[in-house]
């Protein structure tokens, strides 16, 4: 079994390098990298929205932190955004450590709506804060082409940048699924006073499971602007990004290692490849319908869907 898993392993990996090789349309290719980014920003809020059960609506804040300041950093000081991204994701990860002690005990809706402010606040400080951000006008990257500047001619060292970037945020998702901070978090999410009264530390799993989410997901906004070499508060911290963040990981399945993966890889497509095709106002409502039959369909997300009809086919077989 064990040679057969790294056999698929390696069979996958082989795929995942060969695709900018095969895939020579630009827009196929583009729509790829899209699936890679948001399969990282969905994996990332997953950690504190999926695995420690804190929904999110806030995480296009810790987006743009990490977009924001990497492209200042450049801009004004001439910084490679391989530095950078660092910054940007230290930075991200302290606030968001600093709103988990904040936001405590709050719960339920009571802590999405906390996420949410949060989120507005970020935006209203990136859309008036011209002297730095330069408000709706946006910051535009040079370009500077070479690998030092994670800016290139061509898309295919996207791919393999937005490649390694999911694998970094799928593997701190195992990482923390397989340690005791993972087996807390899932207590918390199930019953914190449950949890609480057995001696988990609550407050610490909160605090950490918030940074590393907020610091991943900044690091996802690297690789935005120097994929795009823009960007503005529409594009990077705007409600919409931490409503379609939160959606893919939700149709992909919640508190799964592959969930976000597979939701990113229907939820993306299907948007842009609706709007591609017809367009405005019915893109958004077939899109929308799309969505409401997936979620109907598997409630559990595609993940649990996949691992129900696999646990049913495995029952007739045995039976």
């Amino acid at each position: 079994m064990r040679l057969a898993t790294i056999l698929g392993g390696a069979v996958l990996l082989a795929v995942l390098l060969a695709v900018p090789l095969v895939v020579t349309n630009l827009f196929w290719l583009n729509l790829a990298i899209t699936v890679l980014l948001w399969a990282a920003l969905a994996s990332a809020w997953n950690i504190l929205g999926g695995l420690a059960g804190g929904l999110s609506l806030g995480h296009a804040a810790y987006f743009g932190i990490g977009a924001y300041v990497t492209t200042l950093l450049f801009l004004r000081l001439g910084i490679s955004p391989w530095l950078g991204m660092w910054a940007g994701a230290a930075l991200a990860a302290a606030i968001g450590a600093g709103l988990a002690t904040i936001t405590l005990r709050l719960r339920g809706p009571f802590f999405v709506l906390a996420t949410l402010a949060f989120g507005i606040v970020i935006h209203i400080v990136a859309v008036n804060w011209r002297e730095v951000t330069r408000g709706a006008a946006g910051l535009v990257l040079p370009f500077s082409g070479g690998p030092e500047n994670m800016m290139f001619a061509g898309l295919a060292p996207y791919w393999y940048i937005g490649l390694a970037l999911v694998g970094l945020c799928v593997g701190t998702t195992i990482a923390i699924r397989r340690s005791r901070l993972g087996y807390y978090l899932v207590a918390l999410r199930e019953d914190e006073d449950a949890a609480r009264s057995l001696g988990v530390r609550v407050v610490q799993c909160k605090v950490i499971a918030s940074a590393i989410s907020a610091a991943l997901t900044a690091l996802a906004g690297t690789f935005y602007a120097t994929f795009v070499q823009y960007i503005d508060p529409a594009s990077t911290t705007q409600f919409n990004i931490s409503v379609q963040i939160a959606l893919v990981a939700i149709v992909g399945g919640m508190g799964t290692v592959i969930g976000p993966v597979l939701g990113a890889l229907v939820v993306v497509p299907l948007g842009e490849l609706s709007r591609a095709y017809l367009g405005g106002g019915p893109a958004l409502m077939v899109y929308g319908l799309l969505l409401i039959v997936i979620v109907l369909a598997v409630p559990r997300g595609i993940a649990g869907g996949i691992e129900s009809v696999t646990r049913h086919l495995r029952r007739r077989r045995n039976s």
